[in-house]
C-alpha cells in the first residue's frame, strides 16, 4: 500500500506526538545528578546510582514530615505497570486494521496518554504545595522530570 505525501504527513503528524508522549512515560530508576569532575587521576567520581526519591530528599532537603508527601508523589508519577507491554500491544494491533480502526485507536491512546498526563500535573502540584518556597524554586530547577536540568 502506498501513501499520498497528504496522507504520510497527517500520519507522521499523529504518530510523532504519540511517540513522544510514550516515551515519556517510560520511566525507570533515576541514577540522580550527572558524574562531577573527574578525580585527580583522571577517573569519574565513584558513587553508586541514586534512587530518585534519595535524590529529591537530597535537592529539595525534604524534612521527614514532607516524606509522606514525597511517597504519594512518586507513586502517582510511575509509569503503571505494563504500560510498555500495552503500548507494543496497540502498535501490533495498529499494524492489522484498516485506517479507520487506526485512527480511533491513535485517538485512544492520545486520550490514555492526557489522562495519565492530567493526574501526574495534579500530583505535581499537590507535592509543590507541600514544599517550602525555597524547596520550591529548587523543584523547579529540577526540570518536568524531577531530575537534573537538561
Amino acid at each position: 500500500m502506498t501513501l499520498s505525501a497528504p496522507r504520510l504527513a497527517v500520519l507522521a503528524g499523529i504518530a510523532l506526538p504519540l511517540a513522544i508522549a510514550g516515551a515519556s512515560f517510560a520511566q525507570g530508576q533515576f541514577s540522580g545528578p550527572p558524574p562531577g569532575p573527574p578525580g585527580s587521576n583522571g577517573a569519574p567520581p565513584n558513587r553508586p546510582p541514586m534512587s530518585q526519591a534519595e535524590y529529591m530528599r537530597q535537592t529539595l532537603g525534604l524534612s521527614p514530615a514532607q516524606e509522606p508527601a514525597l511517597q504519594t508523589f512518586l507513586a502517582a508519577v510511575a509509569a503503571p505497570p505494563g504500560l510498555q507491554a500495552h503500548i507494543q500491544a496497540q502498535d501490533t494491533q495498529m499494524n492489522a486494521v484498516p485506517t479507520p480502526q487506526r485512527l480511533d485507536m491513535m485517538l485512544s491512546r492520545m486520550d490514555e496518554a492526557r489522562s495519565l498526563m492530567v493526574t501526574r500535573i495534579q500530583a505535581t502540584k499537590r507535592f509543590y504545595s507541600e514544599l517550602s518556597p525555597a524547596q520550591q524554586r529548587t523543584f523547579d530547577s529540577l526540570g518536568s522530570q524531577g531530575g537534573p536540568p537538561r
